[in-house]
């Protein structure tokens, strides 16, 4: 989802027009000064785990049956099974993604990122992505919920504000920069 970015990509949150009024109506990030329960099942981290075991199993298979068949039967499994894995990996990748903003929501994240994007189409371009700074909110034990390491506390935690680039809508922050990935406060775009 592209837009033309007239306003520096790493403009805070808090210097977009819309700031004021989402954060008095209760709309923006907020990190709490205990750390939360897990509230987001499954867990981001859980999420990437899925997606690196459906990966390697599905490479796997493409190459068993890469080895298995002959001639041109091998090519189009290969090539057949080469954009199914693709595909498994763009839909996985974005639920990777979509859990994390939801843990943003609730002033955690259990999945420690610092470069990269999740969606396809949206966001840079470029070989590495987004800059993430995930130090403004809580960094929680997937599976337990114990504290990796509290908030640093500053700057606006990464998570969805008002956009500088389209406004009226909500645009994803990383803690560092824009991303270009839109959605709604509450996560119902889709």
């Amino acid at each position: 989802m592209g837009s033309s970015r007239s306003v520096p990509s790493r403009t805070p949150p808090r210097e977009v027009a819309g700031y004021a009024e989402a954060y008095a109506a209760g709309l923006l990030p907020r990190v709490p000064s205990t750390p939360p329960p897990l509230m987001v099942v499954p867990t981001a981290r859980a999420a990437f785990r899925r997606l690196l075991a459906t990966t390697v199993i599905a490479f796997l298979t493409v190459l068993l049956l890469a080895k298995t068949l002959s001639g041109a039967g091998a090519m189009a499994a290969v090539g057949l099974g080469g954009i199914l894995v693709l595909v498994l990996i763009h839909r996985q990748l974005a639920r990777v993604g979509d859990q994390l903003i939801a843990e943003f929501r609730h002033g955690y994240a259990t999945l420690d990122v610092s470069w990269g994007g999740f969606w396809f189409g949206e966001g840079h371009t470029g070989t590495t992505g987004e800059a993430w700074d995930l130090r403004g909110l809580w960094l929680l034990d997937a599976s337990t919920g114990a504290v990796r390491r509290g908030p640093a506390g500053h700057g606006d935690p990464p998570g969805m504000y008002p956009s500088p680039h389209a406004p009226g809508r909500w645009e994803l922050w990383t803690g560092v920069e824009w991303h270009g990935h839109f959605d709604d406060p509450a996560g119902t775009r889709r």
